[in-house]
């Protein structure tokens, strides 16, 4: 992976629900199609998704998610600074399943605290989502913007347990239409208006021109 990147308005093309305003930064490029095949940030980013299920069965494979944990922790820890990190409130992007699933992942708050021990880090899982929802990649149809933003909800809790941070950092481990990130945006803003926040992404999905198009835009000609 390397060093942080920030996307810039060529980059934002690939992810058609960011907009110039966005602040986001990613690590590296995941490329969408092959896999775990696709070199090593592929790998990482198939280890570190390895349903929770998958792992309790399978000790290679829970060997695998651990490592891909630290490797992660190790390279967000070398891309930004202490001070960054410390005045931020760090808020993992939830996962598809909701907390009480069986296969709930806590992998990018467990990233984030591995990344940012000992420093004095503000991480909190601060949204989830209220109902189970199978990965956007694994639907006959990607779930709309509308419904993934009614399925996301704000822990009041956490988000109150103490003050929060100069900036409020989301933090995911792929970014991809950006549809996760405008949700969870905002729904954070609902609940704290006017706060800084910004994305930052263990890596991007990088699309060809050809796989370029709007969010709702049918595919094929038109008239």
């Amino acid at each position: 992976m390397s060093p942080l990147i920030a996307l810039d308005d060529h980059a934002r093309t690939d992810h058609p629900y960011l907009s110039a305003s966005d602040c986001c930064w990613c690590l590296s490029r995941y490329i969408a199609g092959p896999g775990y095949r696709g070199g090593s940030v592929n790998q990482l980013i198939a280890n570190l998704k390895c349903a929770p299920t998958i792992v309790l069965d399978d000790p290679v494979r829970r060997t695998h998610k651990q490592h891909a944990i630290e490797m992660a922790a190790e390279v967000l820890r070398r891309a930004v600074s202490r001070d960054w990190v410390e005045n931020a409130t760090w808020i993992p992007i939830p996962p598809s399943r909701a907390v009480t699933h069986v296969d709930y992942d806590d992998r990018l708050a467990r990233v984030l605290r591995v990344a940012f021990t000992p420093y004095d880090a503000d991480v909190r899982v601060a949204l989830y989502q209220q109902h189970s929802q199978p990965a956007d990649h694994l639907r006959p149809a990607r779930m709309s913007l509308q419904a993934l933003y009614e399925s996301i909800r704000v822990n009041l809790a956490a988000l109150a347990a103490r003050p929060l941070r100069e900036h409020l950092m989301l933090f995911d481990d792929v970014l991809t239409t950006g549809k996760h990130y405008r949700c969870c945006e905002r729904r954070l803003h609902e609940v704290v208006p006017g706060a800084s926040i910004a994305g930052l992404f263990l890596a991007r999905r990088a699309l060809s021109a050809r796989g370029r198009r709007i969010p709702g835009q049918r595919t094929g000609s038109s008239r």
